[in-house]
């Protein structure tokens, strides 16, 4: 072979070592821009997914911030709507213990004048026994001595139970939690089971009441103090009420003439809760 057949031969082949690399560099430049643009693709959505869940996140943030302020708002709504029930308990709790400590008071009193009557501080009675006043069977009216028990029955009552009125007196020594207090006294009459049939009353019950009727002129109308105590909505604190034989204090299967059940009940009711007080102005609206 010639030297210039070597020399074409030489170039041949390294012409064809170029094309190989070159078509081998063009190979890897085409993988390189596959995987370039699949990683872009890649991050993109990776880049998305991110954004996505960040705004699922803040979304979630925000729902339970929103969550948080409104729990909060409730329990405080609830920490005042328990405060405001708490001073209904307190009002109620006071106006019972108040109850309890005139009663207390009224029975030392009359107790000290030698007049000995009950106190049933659960349900605010002054229990007039046959102790304290006695009516004879049959009779609305009082012997002379005994009308004197209750005339000093009713100065007790004068000396305590204007604190705790609408308008107590100025000069007394009154305390400022006692106005106001007091809503009514009932005068109720009783009768013993023993049937009236002696014709000036219709019966046991027109008995009792007239007892009723006939204790408050004596005790109440006497007492000029007394007659003009007035509760918080500007009405007369002492009524009368009759329950002929309705209600003993000592029960009988038989007629029985116990002085026990004849007998006169001073029933005391206090104010009820302040109508400032949410709660009850809310159930005022709803006339309940």
């Amino acid at each position: 072979m010639s030297e210039t057949g070597s020399t074409l031969l030489l170039d041949d082949e390294g012409a064809g070592y170029l094309i190989s690399v070159s078509d081998l560099m063009a190979g890897l430049l085409f993988v390189f821009i596959i995987t370039l643009m699949a990683f872009v693709l890649s991050y993109q959505q990776a880049t998305a997914e991110t954004a996505e869940t960040e705004a699922e996140l803040r979304a979630a943030t925000v729902e339970k911030e929103v969550e948080r302020e409104r729990l909060e708002r409730e329990r405080d709504q609830l920490q005042v709507e328990q405060q405001r029930l708490q001073m209904v308990i307190d009002d109620l709790t006071n106006a019972h213990r108040m109850r309890a400590e005139m009663l207390e008071k009224v029975r030392l009193e009359l107790a000290a004048l030698g007049i000995r009557v009950e106190v049933d501080t659960e349900h605010g009675i002054l229990h007039l026994t046959e102790n304290a006043i006695h009516f004879p069977s049959g009779q609305a009216v009082l012997p002379s001595g005994e009308i004197k028990k209750l005339e000093r029955i009713g100065e007790v009552l004068r000396e305590i139970l204007p604190c705790y009125s609408a308008d107590p007196p100025a000069r007394a020594a009154c305390e400022p939690r006692q106005r106001g207090k007091l809503e009514s006294i009932f005068i109720e009459g009783h009768t013993d089971n023993v049937p009236y049939s002696r014709g000036k009353f219709e019966d046991n019950w027109d008995l009792s009441a007239q007892r009723a009727v006939f204790t408050y002129r004596k005790m109440i109308i006497g007492e000029e103090r007394l007659a003009k105590l007035r509760n918080t909505d500007g009405f007369p604190i002492f009524s009368v009420s009759g329950y002929g034989e309705g209600r003993p204090r000592k029960p009988y299967q038989e007629p029985t003439p116990d002085a026990a059940n004849r007998r006169i009940d001073l029933r005391f009711i206090m104010s009820p809760p302040r109508a400032d007080v949410a709660p009850i102005a809310e159930l005022k609206e709803t006339n309940l």
